[in-house]
């Protein structure tokens, strides 16, 4: 064990971290990967608030948070990152002091910016895994193809409503692996999937969605040398708030996907 990993498992840092070291599977070695890991999260609103919270409280090392917006009154329903005295703040400046507020040591960069193709790969270096946290398909489709090109693990979630979705795609590491466009191709997702600012959405429907999301980044993070579990990839878990229901289906890859396909 290096100095390094000895401040960060020192005694207090220990203790934080003493119920997961617990868990059956869960060793040392895996809280330091957690803390040597850099994630970049895409979007500090609904979704990424609860993925912002739990991955500080599950001892992430380093969180890139990039959002254009700024705190409104109609966002505290559910993005609960945002206190009411932030209320015209930059999401991410919000974001940041929050999560500095709820572990001192996690490393936060924040990017008052939209993300796109301009700025993927300045984003993208040292990351680790890709959250996409975002509300409209541009970013969506430009957070999938920066993973596909860099090789990196993505980390999908939608809200709207009563109810939610999540999934993992990992066709830049693994060439046989579906990638989100191969779900949802070009032309598809603001018809589907209408904003919350139209359609509504119940708080708590966030934050179910936004824990499994940091349940799903943590076990990207961990993977393939130390899995926890089985994970998502390739597979979109549906959640239905309204029935309390469940259910996953298997994304096929498509041989004329633009982003991952063959041609």
């Amino acid at each position: 064990m290096t100095d390094t990993d000895t401040d960060i498992l020192a005694d207090d840092r220990l203790h934080r971290f003493a119920r997961q070291l617990i868990l059956p599977g869960f060793e040392e070695s895996h809280q330091l990967r957690l803390a040597a890991t850099h994630m970049l999260v895409i979007g500090a609103g609904g979704l990424g608030a609860p993925v912002i919270q739990y991955l500080i409280a599950a001892g992430i090392g380093t969180l890139t948070i990039i959002d254009d917006d700024v705190v409104d009154r109609s966002n505290l329903n559910r993005q609960v990152i945002h206190p009411e005295n932030h209320i015209d703040m930059a999401k991410v400046d919000s974001a940041a002091i929050a999560g500095k507020a709820m572990d001192h040591q996690v490393n936060i960069h924040p990017h008052r910016s939209r993300f796109d193709a301009s700025n993927a790969a300045a984003l993208c270096e040292g990351v680790d895994v890709i959250i996409d946290a975002s509300d409209n398909p541009e970013t969506r489709l430009a957070a999938n193809d920066a993973a596909h090109q860099h090789h990196l693990p993505l980390v999908f979630g939608g809200a709207v409503r009563l109810e939610g979705q999540v999934a993992s795609f990992r066709s830049g590491i693994d060439e046989a692996a579906p990638c989100y466009r191969c779900l949802f191709p070009e032309a598809a997702g603001r018809d589907l999937a209408p904003g919350c600012s139209e359609a509504g959405i119940l708080g708590p429907i966030t934050g179910a969605v936004g824990s499994i999301m940091a349940l799903e980044a943590i076990k990207q993070a961990l993977m393939p040398d130390q899995p926890l579990g089985s994970a998502l990839d390739g597979k979109l878990l549906l959640f239905d708030g309204r029935y309390m229901s469940t259910s996953v289906i298997t994304v096929p890859k498509s041989p004329d996907c633009p982003c991952c396909g063959a041609s």
